[in-house]
């Protein structure tokens, strides 16, 4: 005779989930993982419909096209590229990328220029004199572009 607890009752209920279909009616395992996934799955979907349906009975209008070969009046970069910015308006465009470039590419190599065991500053002239170059440099270069312009 079986145990009342592994027996299982018809009913005309129909599964809410696929995995009842498999499931061990004897088991207190629920697989929780996959039912939460195919939930969230059918969510999205639903979301996506909805957002695709309102999309296309109410679009977005559309603005006029951009001109890249016109600078807008009046625009500013952000203040920690105003010494770039302010570099590449004193100077012509592309030797401004050019600088822009070895300066860069000096600041990468800086510290294998002095290869010593020295760690002093003050005992590093060729290097602290470079760093300090560059540094007041775009010091001057980030203040005149935030006030001059």
């Amino acid at each position: 005779m079986k145990d009342k607890k592994t027996r299982v009752y018809p009913t005309n209920e129909p599964p809410r989930f696929m995995w009842e279909l498999w499931r061990d009616p004897g088991s207190k395992y629920v697989p929780y993982f996959w039912e939460e996934l195919i939930s969230q799955i059918m969510i999205f979907f639903l979301l996506l419909g909805v957002m695709g349906g309102l999309a296309l009975l109410w679009p977005a209008p559309l603005a006029a096209p951009a001109n890249t070969l016109i600078t807008p009046v009046g625009i500013k970069p952000e203040w920690y590229f105003d010494g770039l910015f302010q570099l590449i308006k004193v100077i012509p465009e592309l030797a401004g990328l050019i600088v822009v470039a070895v300066v860069i590419l000096l600041m990468i190599v800086l510290p294998f220029i002095d290869r010593s065991k020295e760690r002093n500053p003050l005992r590093k002239p060729v290097t602290t004199g470079i760093a300090l170059i560059l540094l007041i440099g775009l010091i001057v270069l980030t203040i005149w572009g935030a006030v001059g312009s």
